[in-house]
């Protein structure tokens, strides 16, 4: 754990497809953003979106995962463990359908966030 603007950020991780966290990568390059920021604005979208969980029949059978994480604020891991709970979703299941739309969305189109503004990410 360390501190990021004043505030204790903690890891939050999930096993995703391989192939999906290398075009999550690529995607991240090429909007100038690191994976943990990106993954943190997806999070945040995604609560002050009242965390619609629309997506989740997913079949991720015969594939190979590796663990995609994220260094988030405390606060913000605390309210994704509360809402997925409370929805009996995983947080893998909300990061992989999060991280999934994100990539599809952003290789359709190429300016989704910019790093220098801050914008919210549309997903």
């Amino acid at each position: 754990m360390f501190k990021k603007n004043n505030e204790e950020t903690v890891v939050v991780k999930g096993a995703i497809p391989k192939t999906l966290k290398l075009q999550f990568k690529v995607t991240c390059v090429q909007k100038e953003l690191q994976m943990s920021e990106a993954l943190e604005n997806l999070i945040r979208q995604w609560i002050q979106a009242d965390a619609p969980i629309n997506e989740l029949a997913v079949d991720l059978f015969n594939e190979d995962y590796e663990d995609v994480k994220a260094y988030i604020p405390k606060s913000l891991k605390r309210q994704l463990k509360l809402l997925c709970a409370q929805k009996r979703i995983t947080i893998r299941s909300i990061l992989y359908v999060l991280i999934k739309q994100w990539v599809e969305v952003g290789q359709a189109s190429p300016r989704l966030f910019d790093s220098k503004s801050r914008r919210n990410i549309t997903y």
